[in-house]
């Protein structure tokens, strides 16, 4: 009657622990905490233009945003700092795969620098991505 005993404790504490461990699994994300992207696309969030300019940034293959607002009717300037030893570049395209607007230079980090200007878009949805790596890409979204 003890051992039977023993193996019930025994076998409920280990499927306590097997299931504590799937549900942790499942809820894991990426090593900053932020959840793990699983299509190899760019990091997230949304930035804005202001005053003419936005900033973008490149590490570990993602920008830091997926998303750029911009207003209508008004050229704007993406500053482009790669934080990486890997090179990257910004493109901005009609679409993705349609047309090229703007193709920024490719530069290589940590802490390289440059700029691209956007002129004037009407409203709608434009695509923009690295050409060296093309799982890096975003949105911009120009109202107004």
């Amino acid at each position: 009657m003890q051992a039977l005993s023993f193996a019930l404790r025994r076998g409920a504490l280990l499927t306590l622990s097997l299931g504590l461990t799937l549900a942790l699994a499942a809820c894991g994300g990426g090593d900053d905490g932020s959840p793990a992207a699983s299509d190899g696309t760019s990091g997230g969030g949304t930035v804005a233009v202001v005053d003419g300019n936005v900033d973008l940034s490149a590490d570990d293959l993602e920008f830091d945003a997926n998303v750029i607002e911009a207003p209508a009717g008004e050229e704007f300037t993406i500053t482009f700092t790669n934080l990486e030893s890997q090179p990257h570049n910004v493109a901005v395209d009609t679409e993705e795969g349609g047309d090229e607007i703007v193709t920024g230079e490719v530069i290589t980090g940590p802490d390289a620098t440059t700029t691209i200007t956007v002129p004037a878009l009407d409203p709608g949805e434009y695509y923009f991505v690295c050409d060296v790596h093309p799982d890096m890409n975003g949105t911009i979204v120009v109202e107004g």
